[in-house]
């Protein structure tokens, strides 16, 4: 066939070497994504089993027919920190979970750390705390949302993501009639190393392409949307900035009645699962509920109610069901790209398929190897060093995990930072350097033919 067609030999070989250098040069971005994603989409469910048997908070229900009840414990994180910034409450999801208060504090030396409270939501009292930003779950989102890195951990992710489209393009392309000719999918371990992880490499690769191009497509996107947004001039469709109508500290200083606020949001916006209540301290004078509704995949929390303080009436409400479809696109991304819109079932699918996608890093990495040590005769000398490198990422993740949770958050982003910036530093100058140590050997060659 190839001798009836050069023109597709070549078109082959020249994709070959896309998918070749794509996954070379990002493999191990993207094999650190997928164990990082495999992990975070059970985020929610982690969190909450660390928040029982670690911090051993455990809520009662509320009486029936009674809304979660966190007022009291409101009032006195309030008036224990009198110089609070802001503060937001995250309701259970579950029977037994406890409400989080996010309280946002200055920190000593500058900035804001957030307090998270656990409460009681049938007896309305505090279980206990933490530091939100050095617990378990935000390392993980971090991780895998931006490396740890505040700058260019995004956009390695996004960068990340279209690396990814482009190899199971090139992949499809490359293998796909090769996996058609085969009524059943073969992995011939009698040729050696190299081709029996080659076909591990074909089978799992096209068994999750679709997986893997969903992912890629969200995952680009969502990585690169801050960089985006600011060159395209866009803005977040769910957009709504209340009016100010007092001083700060007069809005502040409002009491709400939380019985009276819920009934009137529910009695406003019947279908939205409340999530989420954030109250104004900027003197807008607003609460707003956020939340999901249910049957639909959207990212969470996105649908929102406003009502004023005083009044309990709407001021403002977001349902992204009656938005145009701009706006169900805009939303939908995360809810794809985490699998949060079809119960635990579904993550645990996500999560394999996550791993799978890792292990197409792994295995390309290994092909490559193999290829290059085949005149020496070496295979195994691939799976001990490929083995060598994934223990070493391993090590790094928890060792800034550990980092972390124990010297928090900011020491660890910190660490981050420096070995991103290292690495991107130093791949640049060794790059500098092989350019023109090539260019000089080529002019030598040139000068002595």
């Amino acid at each position: 066939m190839s001798r009836n067609n050069p023109g597709r030999k070549g078109n082959n070989r020249l994709l070959w070497r896309i998918h070749h250098w794509a996954g070379l040069y990002t493999g191990i971005l993207i094999g650190v994504l997928s164990l990082t994603g495999a992990l975070a989409v059970f985020i929610p469910e982690l969190d909450a089993f660390i928040k029982k048997t670690h911090y051993r908070a455990v809520s009662t229900a509320p009486a029936e027919g009674e809304y979660p009840r966190f007022g009291e414990s409101v009032a006195q994180l309030l008036r224990e920190y009198p110089d609070f910034r802001s503060y937001y409450v995250e309701l259970p999801e579950r029977p037994g979970a406890v409400a989080e208060i996010m309280l946002s504090i200055p920190r000593e030396g500058g900035g804001s750390q957030t307090l998270a409270f656990f409460v009681d939501v049938g007896q309305d009292r505090i279980l206990g705390s933490r530091v939100h930003q050095n617990s378990l779950a935000n390392y993980m989102r971090q991780m895998h949302v931006r490396l740890y890195d505040g700058y260019w951990g995004r956009q390695l992710v996004g960068l990340g993501g279209i690396a990814l489209t482009v190899l199971v393009i090139t992949g499809l392309l490359i293998y796909g009639n090769f996996m058609k000719r085969q009524s059943w999918p073969q992995v011939r371990k009698e040729r050696g190393i190299r081709i029996a992880w080659a076909d591990w490499h074909k089978i799992l690769g096209i068994g999750a392409l679709a997986f893997n191009l969903v992912i890629a497509l969200t995952g680009a996107w969502l990585g690169l949307q801050p960089v985006l947004m600011r060159w395209l001039d866009m803005h977040a469709p769910n957009r709504h900035t209340p009016e100010i109508r007092m001083e700060a500290n007069e809005d502040k200083a409002k009491v709400i009645d939380w019985e009276r606020a819920f009934a009137a949001a529910r009695e406003a916006f019947p279908e939205l699962e409340i999530g989420q209540v954030n109250v104004s301290v900027n003197g807008s004078s607003t609460l707003t509920f956020r939340g999901s509704i249910k049957g639909t995949v959207y990212e969470r929390n996105i649908n929102s109610l406003v009502l004023s303080k005083e009044t309990l009436t709407p001021v403002y409400q977001y349902d992204v069901r009656t938005k145009p479809f701009s706006h169900k696109f805009f939303y939908i991304q995360e809810a794809l790209h985490f699998g949060d819109f079809g119960g635990l079932a579904l993550k645990i699918v996500y999560a394999v398929l996550g791993l799978v996608s890792g292990f197409l890093s792994i295995s390309g990495f290994v092909i490559y190897l193999c290829r290059k040590r085949k005149k020496k005769g070496n295979e195994h000398a691939a799976l001990k060093l490929t083995v060598v490198y994934c223990l070493g990422i391993v090590l790094l993740l928890a060792v800034i995990a550990l980092v972390s949770l124990f010297a928090g958050y900011a020491t660890a982003a910190l660490g981050a930072a420096i070995f991103i910036n290292g690495l991107l530093a130093g791949l640049l100058v060794y790059a500098l350097i092989r350019f023109f140590v090539r260019r000089r050997r080529f002019k030598g060659k040139k000068e002595v033919a």
